[in-house]
């Protein structure tokens, strides 16, 4: 009698263990919304409100504390923002502090990155504006933060206020990001985060890719992956809805800030890249083939 009250308790205790575990192939991961913001040191925060306030005509919107320091947010439109960072040795770091992807549930994130082998922190944490957000790193130790808008949040505050007319731009189109190499297949953002390839050059997949662009799920933005041996890459890409304009305009607004030629791009569309003083990129991309 006691060997099959035992055997019966543990059949009772499997099965309940069993079925009260949710196996971590069960879960799902939440949508995603585009990027909504990239966050970057800068040398000093007048630099940044000259380059990203003066120059290139956004708004700066808010400021607040974050383990690293004061966060300077700068307001591209009600869903995308450049943030700052000071750090006096800016220019010789990793400048891109993180890029944010946005998530309608960042704890459900967190599980399912952990379910696929990422190394994931133990909790989320809610950011100095209100949001709630945690950091990764991909393979090639790009920090990647994922985030969830706080309904009373700096970010969601904001909304309707801070959109200069003046503004060079109205929305980040991509996010230039360094990779270790070139690969049609980066397991970290096709095979986990479900990230579509939308453009590679050339497109004979016998030949070694030259430049990939990776399609966030159900948006219209994307990552760039292209072949460089510095962590400096890692840069938004500005729609230009008319690149001599964009051109012209700066041209006429610049100081001491350097201008550079545009180019027809691998991707057959006028691009242009500018520098603020401390080496941290900006692109610009019309959104039509150039004729």
């Amino acid at each position: 009698m006691k060997t099959f009250r035992q055997n019966w308790l543990v059949l009772f205790f499997y099965f309940f263990i069993s079925n009260s575990i949710t196996p971590a192939q069960d879960i799902q991961r939440p949508a995603m919304w585009g990027i909504p913001k990239m966050t970057y040191l800068v040398s000093d925060y007048t630099l940044a409100q000259r380059y990203y306030g003066d120059f290139l005509g956004f708004d700066k919107a808010f400021t607040y504390s974050s383990p690293l320091g004061d966060v300077v947010s700068y307001k591209v439109n009600d869903r995308q923002f450049l943030e700052f960072i000071k750090d006096t040795q800016a220019k010789e770091k990793d400048r891109l502090v993180s890029v944010t992807f946005e998530t309608e549930n960042v704890e459900q994130m967190r599980l399912y990155l952990a379910s696929k082998g990422v190394k994931v922190p133990e909790k989320i944490t809610v950011d100095g504006a209100g949001n709630k957000v945690f950091l990764v790193h991909d393979p090639a130790g790009v920090p990647v933060e994922f985030l969830e808008w706080g309904p009373k949040s700096l970010h969601r505050g904001s909304k309707g206020k801070f959109l200069s007319p003046n503004r060079i731009s109205e929305r980040i189109h991509h996010a230039g990001l360094y990779s270790l190499k070139l690969d049609d297949n980066p397991s970290f953002y096709t095979e986990i985060l479900g990230f579509k390839t939308i453009l590679r050059i050339p497109e004979d997949i016998s030949l070694a890719p030259q430049i990939l662009y990776f399609q966030i799920p159900g948006t219209a933005e994307f990552i760039e992956h292209y072949p460089t041996d510095t962590r400096a890459f890692s840069h938004p890409c500005f729609v230009a809805k008319d690149m001599q304009e964009v051109i012209y305009t700066l041209k006429e607004r610049r100081k001491d800030e350097k201008l550079a030629n545009p180019m027809v791009g691998k991707g057959r569309r006028w691009l242009l890249n500018i520098y603020n003083s401390d080496g941290t990129r900006v692109e610009f991309t019309e959104m039509f083939l150039a004729k």
